[in-house]
């Protein structure tokens, strides 16, 4: 007689930007169960905010922390801890990653590539898994300059940082068990701040864009010509997480969760400034130009620049995403445009960009 088993999602990154906005969706509309790994300093701070968020018991105790530690083989867990994931897990979302553009090799290749290994080989283990969601990026498209699909891969890019090769490296090795655990590989573009809130967790991406135009100091500017803003709301990401996650025909594939209509960084600078409200910039630069400048520190302090999120204007890369745009229609999902929240969006980092909790990018600070 086949025994029937509780759904239970196990997800690592949980106490993320992105991994909150799951737990809610996990918590709200389904009945999963759901087991969250978290590291050190994390796994508290992760349990205080279950604590201050779920005031209802019945929620709060289907949410269960371990602390454990990706970069560790069997990720840091005791034998009692791995006992009860083999025997309960049925989902997974790998989420933990360093995530920042100057993060060192030896660094991103234990987090981001061992971790996902370590992470693969307990997968391995679980009776009962039918899907396992893991979270690539679009970037690691690297220095493609043309058309990038969900179908493509490895298309001999050149990646512009350790980053974007180790996010390329850990994909690669979910690829290589495609045949023997059944998984997905979802790739968030930049991800910004609630589309209906505004709320944020980390100054990145376009948000040092708007922190150049609050400071007046974008009035040159480098022509990015059509280089696309390719940038998707929290819960537009956590959407499809939750759609995918539970979609059987998205086992084996890739898809690219960016806006499949997005701005150019002029189109987003000018949106900006108009909603700031901030004169638009006078001139507009070759970047080769503009690039000695940007490598300055002090451009970098009195902008809030970095150099290597200066680096992507000269990447017009173009994603194609029908496939994903179909599948999460199904789900009734789909990513809003940047002229639909942009006033959200300034608004939240006007009021907010000095608050504590809102994180500058060190990658020392946490994981995605």
């Amino acid at each position: 007689m086949e025994v029937l088993i509780n759904q239970t999602l196990f997800m690592t990154g949980g106490g993320g930007f992105i991994g909150r906005h799951i737990l809610a969706r996990m918590l709200d509309r389904g009945d999963s169960d759901v087991i969250l790994l978290e590291h050190g300093l994390f796994c508290q701070r992760l349990n205080a905010f279950l604590d201050s968020h779920y005031s209802d018991p019945v929620k709060r105790a289907r949410v269960k922390v371990l602390e454990g530690d990706i970069t560790q083989p069997s990720l840091g867990l005791d034998a009692a801890a791995l006992d009860e994931l083999r025997e309960r897990v049925t989902q997974v979302i790998h989420l933990a990653a360093l995530y920042n553009l100057a993060i060192p090799r030896d660094v991103a290749v234990q987090v981001n590539v061992e971790g996902t290994r370590n992470v693969l080989d307990v997968l391995a283990t679980l009776k009962h898994l039918k899907a396992f969601a893991h979270t690539s990026t679009l970037a690691i498209a690297g220095d493609c300059k043309d058309v990038f699909s969900d179908d493509d891969f490895d298309r001999g890019q050149v990646f512009k940082n350790y980053y974007e090769e180790t996010k390329f490296l850990s994909e690669k090795l979910v690829r290589e068990r495609w045949d023997s655990i059944p998984s997905m590989v979802l790739r968030p573009p930049v991800v910004v701040g609630d589309s209906k809130t505004g709320d944020i967790e980390k100054i990145d991406g376009p948000y040092y864009l708007l922190t150049m135009i609050s400071r007046r100091l974008h009035y040159v500017m480098p022509n990015t010509g059509s280089t696309k803003c390719h940038i998707g709301p929290v819960d537009y990401v956590a959407d499809a997480f939750y759609a995918l996650l539970y979609d059987e025909s998205a086992l084996g594939k890739a898809f690219l969760l960016t806006d499949p209509t997005p701005v150019t960084y002029r189109d987003f600078i000018d949106l900006a400034c108009e909603r700031m409200p901030r004169m638009k910039p006078l001139l507009w630069l070759p970047p080769a130009l503009i690039k000695p400048v940007a490598k300055s520190w002090i451009f970098q302090k009195l902008s809030g620049l970095p150099f290597e999120a200066f680096q992507y204007a000269d990447f017009p890369v173009e994603y194609s995403t029908p496939r994903t745009v179909a599948a999460l229609a199904k789900h009734g999902v789909s990513c809003p445009r940047v002229p639909s929240y942009i006033d959200v969006m300034v608004r939240y980092f006007l009021e907010h960009y000095g608050d504590p909790n809102v994180r500058r990018g060190n990658w020392k600070q946490g994981t995605t």
